[in-house]
């Protein structure tokens, strides 16, 4: 594999057709994605407590410090382990540095190691494997703490926001509405709304929303971003791009360092074509993957001498996730294999395999596009067996859905 970015005619026709869908995630890792790519010979520390990188700590951790010390006073402090393990995954979700979903666990271990977990250590437990997509397991806990505690709303919307990935939407709207006297209002409307505009009701499920959000009084800003967030997605489904850039900025405004709210934003400047915006908005964070994914699909695009590097840097990341079992997302793989490296039956490849677990919108767009890269369209027909299926409106998958049109053309 060579180092330069392969970008031919049919991928960056393809790549226009990527621009138009948001792909922002956390990465599942699949080993032997990229072959044996070029990587610097491992650096090997001369003492074992030789310092190699200090690492800076996020603001969100502010108060790791303080819990720890009563950890080590009383091991057995549980809520103490929880407040820390909350505080790991808020970092992991904010960094999208899987390693605080580590701490976090480790945290954890010792009430997890018992037959008789508490109900809300499960919950936090299955938060972290829903963030290392071991989803599976995340809902086998979550039933088990909600069989135990059915009022736990934070469990319920969590096991909504996992089935809804899954495609799984008439459970995942149930968990919803169990969750409804369980969490704030905001909350439960984003949570309805989010599954309703997968399944054949997105017209309804955004104007609900949107009225809701317009004259919302006290909402809690992480709960308001997610609102704004969603009503960005549903408004780009419905092909309104005026008002998925307002809501982008009303939930940037709120916090402009939001990870995932930060991914849409590029994407979005992406579709606008926009690039060189694309890269400003992204370039101060070159040590998270997602970013670095989007710095090289822009750098093609603006001709910027850095989409080089950005783009080894990416196969770096990869290649180090891989010695070491992290984990990375199939579908990121898979739109840095057929954007980046022009290679379309790979692509298609890592895109099969990640519908087996995720059947967002962004799922459905990357099989697609590279079945029809890779010009086999029908290698994707259960991504449009499922679009019927479930009534799926997005406009950004009609190039894709219309056999008569060639993607990128």
């Amino acid at each position: 594999m060579t180092t330069s970015c392969r970008a031919t005619t049919k991928g960056r026709g393809i790549l226009q057709q990527l621009r138009r869908l948001a792909l922002p995630g956390l990465f599942l890792f699949v080993g032997g994605a990229f072959g044996n790519p070029a990587v610097a010979a491992p650096y090997t520390p001369e003492t074992d407590d030789q310092v190699l990188q200090r690492l800076p700590t996020p603001s969100i951790l502010d108060g790791a410090d303080a819990l720890q010390e009563k950890l080590a006073d009383d091991p057995r402090d549980r809520d103490s382990a929880e407040q820390l393990a909350r505080l790991y995954i808020q970092a992991a979700r904010r960094e999208g540095d899987p390693r605080y979903l580590g701490y976090a666990s480790a945290t954890l271990s010792p009430w997890l190691q018992a037959s008789d977990a508490p109900p809300s250590v499960l919950v936090l437990a299955a938060t972290i494997a829903q963030g290392e997509h071991r989803f599976t397991q995340a809902r086998h806990q979550l039933r088990e703490a909600l069989a135990q505690n059915p009022r736990l709303g934070q469990g319920w919307l969590t096991l909504a926001v996992i089935t809804q990935v899954q495609g799984q939407y008439e459970e995942s709207l149930q968990a919803c509405r169990r969750a409804a006297t369980l969490v704030p209002t905001a909350a439960a409307l984003t949570c309805q709304a989010s599954v309703l505009a997968l399944n054949g009701g997105l017209e309804p499920a955004y104007a609900r929303l949107s009225r809701y959000a317009d004259g919302a009084g006290d909402v809690a800003d992480n709960v308001a971003v997610w609102m704004q967030t969603r009503l960005a997605e549903m408004a780009w489904q419905k092909g309104d791009l005026d008002a998925a850039r307002a809501h982008i900025q009303r939930g940037r405004a709120l916090d402009p360092e939001d990870r995932y709210l930060r991914h849409l934003y590029a994407d979005f400047l992406l579709a606008e074509s926009r690039p060189d915006a694309a890269i400003d908005v992204l370039e101060d964070y070159v040590d998270q993957d997602g970013a670095l994914l989007r710095l090289a699909i822009a750098g093609i695009d603006a001709g910027d001498r850095r989409a080089d590097r950005w783009a080894q840097q990416f196969r770096d990341r990869m290649a180090a996730a891989q010695r070491s079992a992290e984990y990375a997302h199939l579908r990121e793989l898979a739109r840095f294999t057929l954007v980046v490296e022009d290679d379309p039956a790979e692509a298609l490849a890592l895109a099969r395999a990640n519908w087996r677990t995720q059947k967002e919108p962004a799922d459905m767009h990357i099989y697609l596009a590279a079945a029809r890269a890779a010009g086999e369209p029908g290698a994707a027909d259960e991504v449009r067996t499922f679009i019927a299926e479930h009534g799926v409106q997005d406009s950004r998958l009609a190039p894709f859905l219309n056999n008569g049109t060639e993607a990128g053309s």
